[in-house]
């Protein structure tokens, strides 16, 4: 009776551990913007950030659940481990590193002023012409916006993405919009008569988010990015991605 006993308690933990191993790692992604995080024409999760995690996890026997979310939950989800990790254009700031834990960056970015085209005469953010900013909720952009408005005492205004952004610089609602240019490439491409103007107002470093109490996953996600930097994959996600 005790052997018995014994062998359904062995099962149950051996139960207990399998199905806890089976469980996939939750990655949050906001996917709605090209060339990083979009859906496909079938539905299907596309771009650099997906690519990018996808490739890692095969190449180091992790099973991923891509999480669709809001972007300005992300940072928050990962915070309280409601997720494991996120990959979503992420800029890693001293802010988010307080709440957050990064891996080292897998991209290298630039935040940027659009005007249209026809004001091209205005040399960078501070000219006085410009009486209304905008920039994308959540973003980085969004507290260059916060500064710059209070700097220059003008009116900012927040977009839920960047479609909406870019929609109001065209029709006139603003005069600047501030984004990430490789986020914003897209939708300046899709209008010929918007354009940049004056220097980055600052470097974009993208990294994967994780749950800060993972230290294991952190240091799994960062074996498997390095080998995608040195064998050069990781230049070519982004090279590929960025050309269609």
């Amino acid at each position: 009776m005790k052997k018995l006993l014994l062998i359904c308690v062995i099962g149950i933990i051996l139960c207990s551990v399998l199905s806890a191993a089976a469980d996939p790692i939750k990655v949050a992604i906001n996917p709605d913007t090209k060339p990083f995080k979009y859906l496909d024409e079938n539905g299907e999760f596309a771009g650099i950030d997906a690519e990018v995690i996808n490739i890692v996890a095969r190449s180091q026997d992790l099973e991923i659940e891509l999480v669709p979310m809001e972007f300005s939950k992300i940072i928050d989800a990962v915070a309280s481990c409601e997720v494991d990790a996120a990959i979503s254009a992420l800029t890693l700031t001293e802010n988010r590193s307080k709440l957050v834990s990064f891996t080292d960056p897998y991209v290298m970015g630039a935040q940027s002023v659009y005007v249209l085209a026809k004001n091209d005469g205005w040399k960078d953010i501070s000219d006085p012409s410009i009486k209304t900013i905008g920039a994308k909720t959540g973003t980085t952009s969004e507290d260059s916006v916060t500064v710059i408005s209070d700097m220059n005492k003008v009116e900012s205004k927040l977009y839920p993405d960047y479609e909406s952004l870019f929609k109001a610089l065209e029709d006139g609602e603003i005069d600047a919009a501030v984004a990430d240019e490789l986020l914003a490439k897209s939708f300046v491409d899709s209008y010929a008569d918007i354009m940049t103007i004056g220097q980055p107002l600052s470097a974009e470093v993208y990294a994967i988010a994780v749950c800060p109490s993972n230290t294991e996953l952190l240091q799994t996600l960062n074996k498997g990015l390095n080998e995608l930097r040195r064998n050069g994959t990781l230049d070519q996600i982004v090279l590929d991605n960025l050309m269609r």
